[in-house]
């Protein structure tokens, strides 16, 4: 065997080893790439399968939401029967606040004090004056395609918070989770002593008395979408 079979044999040979080399890594990738894409794919699965659950659970938590805002609209009324009933009837526990009320009544009038003016008073006690508005923003309106974090604000620095839910619209979509303004939609406010909520078409208002004033939060149409303009204010009612 000459010198060039020799050369020959040991190249052959090399790249053979330089070739199984390259094969190797070959695979060695193509597994790792395998299993990546598997693992992503499985993890991709997970995330949907979660986000499914979560948008579940927001729609049930809308409903309950809702059905919670219905009882408490029925309770409200069912209890402005009751004591409407009892006043007429002086009974109930509001018997003695009645009989007050109809001894600073009989003062008036014997003070000269005429029934209308004593009516118009009475009608004028819940309604605000001399009104400073202190905030105002666009707030998103959730919806069973949207629940968001923009349909929650805070006022005053964070003293009172507002979220507002409303029927999403018959053309609503994933991408365009818009209200529809013509049904009524529901405020919740949480503040320092409690919580209120109330569902009523556009314009809504809510009150929060707190002395001699009062704080009014003001819920009106927008031209954005999905939006509704929150005016709140500062009022007497002295």
């Amino acid at each position: 065997m000459d010198y060039y079979q020799i050369t020959e044999r040991y190249r052959k040979r090399e790249f053979k080893s330089q070739f199984s080399w390259l094969i190797r890594t070959i695979v060695i990738g193509l597994m790792l790439w395998v299993g990546w894409f598997w693992g992503n794919s499985t993890q991709d699965a997970r995330i949907s399968v979660a986000n499914d659950q979560i948008a579940e659970l927001q729609l049930e938590n809308n409903r309950i939401a809702q059905e919670v805002i219905t009882l408490t609209n029925q309770l409200n009324m069912e209890r402005e029967r009751r004591i409407s009933a009892e006043l007429i009837n002086e009974s109930g526990d509001d018997k003695q606040a009645m009989k007050r009320l109809k001894r600073i009544v009989a003062r008036y009038l014997a003070r000269g004090v005429e029934e209308d003016q004593i009516r118009l008073a009475l009608q004028s006690a819940s309604k605000p004056s001399r009104c400073r508005p202190l905030e105002e923003k666009d707030l998103a309106v959730a919806t069973s395609f949207f629940a968001g974090k923009e349909a929650n604000t805070e006022l005053l620095d964070g003293a009172i918070r507002v979220f507002v839910e409303g029927e999403a619209h018959q053309e609503a979509t994933k991408e365009r989770p818009w209200f529809d303004p013509e049904k009524p939609i529901s405020m919740r406010v949480s503040y320092l002593s409690g919580e209120k909520i109330i569902a009523d078409k556009l314009p809504v208002e809510m009150n929060l008395l707190a002395d001699s004033w009062l704080l009014q939060i003001t819920l009106q149409k927008t031209s954005l979408k999905g939006y509704v303009s929150l005016n709140m204010s500062k009022c007497s009612i002295n």
